[in-house]
């Protein structure tokens, strides 16, 4: 969650084995299925064991993938493992170009050169001042290949355009072939909805410089907020550079640059009678009143970017269960889980990634498995997919909803399993409401984001929680952690598809290399499993799939 060879041990290779054939246990539910009865599902079910989860698990977060950090080798080789493994299991690939089970894509990293200018001039060329790569500006991260900036400046306060929220910093304001300068994140007003849960995100720089771009600007200076400060030149190497989609960076035209609230300071100014109003005034100004404070600047500005670029590839793995039914096989239920984590440090030390998330892949592998072996299949298609880059910024998902393997608009629904194998353990923060939390008090509670979007999805994991013996517990779809935001389920979320989270919770070992696989609850993880496993035979199997409810953006 939001963030080569193999050694070929014999314990090594047992542990990816053991994942390959079903495991039989004498454990059988008592209760039924609402439309099936338990003999068409007990093969699947019984094949779900804490024993296979243990091996696959302890297997995808051994030393063999390091750590499975975006674009190193290792996870490449995450990936063409899980392939295997889709392709024995008998899995359909749907990667239509080349029948494979990879879904490959570009991602790119750039830092910036020294070779980048940021110029002022006053509205007639002259008195022509020029600010210091590295204290006073940067190059935006993302690396776009842009012409040139020069023009007229022009403020436009946040950079926001909403009707949604009735705000619209572009209002009355001509930015075509102008150099716009606008603040970051959005107003600061708790009166506000920007901070809520939405599918916009107003605080994205990059989608402030589209829609800029849109409108005809040439280029778009951004100011950080008041404290916040460049990077330091030791943080400018690839190894701390942020990680975006190619495609998104391709579609950049104009350059970009980033300045500190103190330079900003010099570029914005207003006349107000007989004297100057401040940026910090005119920030003020905004914020308190909800309205825009957009003005032509009387300067010019000029923006060249230059970069050094890496361009790598991640990978989805995606595989399917085709539905039985000949009117609904054609919809599909996805079951996703991201397979890449943090890699080595940099003393070589191992981010090994046990809970997050090989704890999900290893769930989305079993239960591939279990619908595979089990003779009767659901009405619809089951969709198998890991995720790459997530750690990075839910970019695998992100990529695989802007080109999708599967219809979007006949996918039913969508569950993320992401950090699913620890007992929660947390201490109190009460300025966040967060009460302090224990593992002995999480031994069998289950965390499910995403419900308040479809009261379906959530049924369908309570009428199977009983019986198989998991708390499951609705609490962490709003507040300051934003956790809906934070996993791979938010991609399908913000387009509409009912879609969950399933985490077990937060534990001292989160993004450290210290999340290892013996620490996992492996009893736990088999009731998990089974929970999935039969909430998903009911929603791949219903007569209709589950209903969304977009009112619950907003909150």
């Amino acid at each position: 969650m939001i963030m080569a060879h193999l050694k070929k041990s014999n314990r090594g290779l047992g542990r990816a084995g053991r994942f390959l054939y079903p495991i039989l246990s004498i454990c059988l539910l008592p209760s039924l299925l609402l439309s099936l009865s338990r003999e068409q599902i007990s093969i699947g079910l019984e094949s779900i064991h804490s024993t296979g989860i243990r091996a696959t698990l302890g297997f995808l977060a051994s030393e063999h993938f390091k750590g499975r950090g975006t674009g190193t080798p290792e996870a490449g080789l995450t990936a063409a493992y899980i392939a295997s493994v889709f392709q024995r299991n008998g899995l359909q690939p749907l990667e239509s170009n080349n029948r494979s089970f990879v879904q490959s894509f570009d991602l790119c990293q750039a830092l910036p050169k020294e070779q980048s200018l940021l110029e002022l001039e006053d509205a007639q060329g002259g008195n022509k001042g020029s600010f210091k790569f590295g204290e006073d500006f940067l190059p935006a991260p993302w690396g776009a290949d842009n012409p040139a900036a020069y023009g007229d400046a022009v403020f436009a306060g946040y950079g926001i355009s909403t009707k949604e929220l009735q705000y619209d910093d572009y209002a009355d304001l001509n930015v075509s072939g102008r150099v716009v300068v606008v603040l970051n994140k959005f107003p600061d007003n708790s009166k506000a909805a920007f901070d809520k849960l939405s599918p916009a995100d107003y605080e994205d720089p990059m989608a402030k410089v589209l829609l800029a771009q849109k409108l005809g600007a040439t280029g778009v200076l951004i100011i950080l907020s008041a404290g916040e400060e460049l990077p330091a030149a030791g943080e400018l190497n690839f190894r701390k550079a942020r990680t975006y989609l190619a495609n998104d960076v391709r579609s950049i035209q104009i350059p970009a640059a980033i300045v500190p609230f103190t330079i900003g300071e010099k570029i914005v100014q207003r006349e107000a009678g007989q004297r100057m109003t401040s940026l910090g005034e005119i920030k003020q100004e905004i914020d308190s009143a909800l309205a825009p404070r957009s003005f032509s600047l009387g300067k010019r500005l000029r923006i060249e970017t230059s970069y050094e670029r890496k361009i790598f590839s991640g990978q989805n793995v995606v595989g399917m269960i085709s539905g039985v039914d000949a009117s609904l096989k054609d919809e599909f239920l996805i079951l996703g889980a991201h397979y890449d984590h943090l890699g080595a440090g940099d003393n070589n030390e191992i981010f090994f990634g046990a809970d997050d998330d090989a704890s999900g892949v290893t769930a989305l592998l079993e239960l591939a498995e279990a619908f595979r072996c089990n003779p009767s299949k659901p009405r619809r298609s089951l969709v198998f997919a890991t995720w790459a880059a997530e750690e990075v910024g839910l970019l695998g998902s992100k990529y695989f909803v802007q080109n999708p393997l599967v219809p979007l608009h006949k996918t039913i629904a969508m569950i993320q399993m992401d950090m699913i194998g620890r007992n929660a353990e947390r201490s109190a923060d009460p300025g966040k409401h967060i009460e302090e939390e224990l593992p002995a008090q999480n031994t069998k509670s289950l965390n499910v984001m995403g419900s308040p979007f479809s009261q379906d999805l959530r049924s369908a994991l309570e009428s199977h929680s009983q019986e198989v013996g998991i708390e499951l517990k609705f609490r962490f779809d709003f507040g300051s952690d934003n956790l809906n935001k934070r996993s791979d389920h938010w991609s399908f979320l913000k387009e509409g598809i009912p879609s969950l989270l399933l985490f077990t919770g937060f534990h001292p070992d989160y993004h450290r290399a210290t999340d290892t696989a013996d620490k996992i609850n492996y009893t736990k993880m088999e009731r998990i499993l089974k929970l999935i496993y039969l909430a998903s035979w009911d929603l791949a199997s219903a007569p209709r799939g589950p209903k969304f409810d977009s009112s619950a953006f907003g909150h």
